[in-house]
């Protein structure tokens, strides 16, 4: 196998990948880059000191990414997160903001009976 089939084979994949923009990514693609190139330049180096070097190389965007979900898990989950989540939250946010003291009905979970209205819905006054 050369080496052109080998790069096509490992990125053939990547397009099938769906892609969450999280605040994690930057971590993560750092752990998929520097870690597998870090551990294979470990096993075939044959200095004891360039291998054990390269092997904490690949080790330390691990333990980044590691550290890195824990903050975020513990001050700001939200920040985990799809970044199309967080833009929902702040449009709901906003809309109860602007909405003031109104109450926001979820027309999917509290549905209006009719039995409960005065001349049915077309008043809309309550018993």
């Amino acid at each position: 196998m050369s080496l052109e089939e080998l790069i096509r084979a490992a990125t053939s994949r990547i397009e099938t990948v769906r892609v969450v923009r999280t605040a994690m990514n930057p971590s993560l693609w750092l752990v998929g880059l520097v870690t597998p190139l870090a551990l294979v330049g470990a096993t075939v180096t044959e200095v004891a000191w360039k291998s054990v070097a390269l092997f904490a190389v690949a080790c330390l965007p691990v333990a980044f990414a590691i550290v890195a979900y824990f903050v975020y898990m513990f001050r700001d989950p939200d920040r985990l997160q799809s970044e199309e989540y967080r833009l929902h939250q702040s449009a709901i946010r906003l809309l109860i903001d602007k909405a003031g003291d109104e109450k926001v009905v979820d027309a999917a979970t509290q549905i209006v009976r009719i039995e409960n209205l005065l001349g049915g819905v077309g008043e809309g006054e309550e018993k």
